[in-house]
């Protein structure tokens, strides 16, 4: 399986979140229930399309042992952030993380915790 490298939309993003917070996968009802809180056949359509387009972007794979089938998400959050980051890094920063970050911070309201946070991650790169 390749890696995925397409963009996705909001509607496809939501059925990513609902699959990184499941452990075990989900099936399309649970992905239906997560997102809408109810299940109804339209709906069971539209999570199984957006399911479908996932597959094919290579951010979703499925298990087809069981009578309903699991749906898991191939890249973790992270990785998927990360892309998305070096992405916006390339096309806004001509690829220099720190102009990227600091343009961050500036418009971020940084608590206490957060720059302690952000300095114990400077402090423990590895050159």
């Amino acid at each position: 399986m390749g890696r995925p490298n397409e963009e996705i939309t909001e509607a496809e993003l939501s059925v990513m979140e609902v699959l990184w917070r499941s452990n075990g996968g989900a099936t399309v009802r649970e992905i239906v229930l997560e997102l809408y809180g109810r299940h109804e056949h339209s709906l069971h359509g539209g999570a199984k399309s957006f399911l479908d387009r996932l597959m094919e972007k290579k951010y979703v794979k499925v298990d087809k042992r069981e009578f309903a089938h699991r749906f898991f998400a191939t890249v973790s959050r992270q990785e998927f952030v990360g892309r998305q980051l070096k992405q916006i890094a390339e096309s806004h920063f001509g690829g220099a993380l720190a102009p990227m970050l600091s343009t961050l911070v500036q418009q971020a309201k940084l608590s206490r915790k957060d720059r302690a946070a952000i300095e114990t991650i400077i402090e423990n790169i590895q050159e």
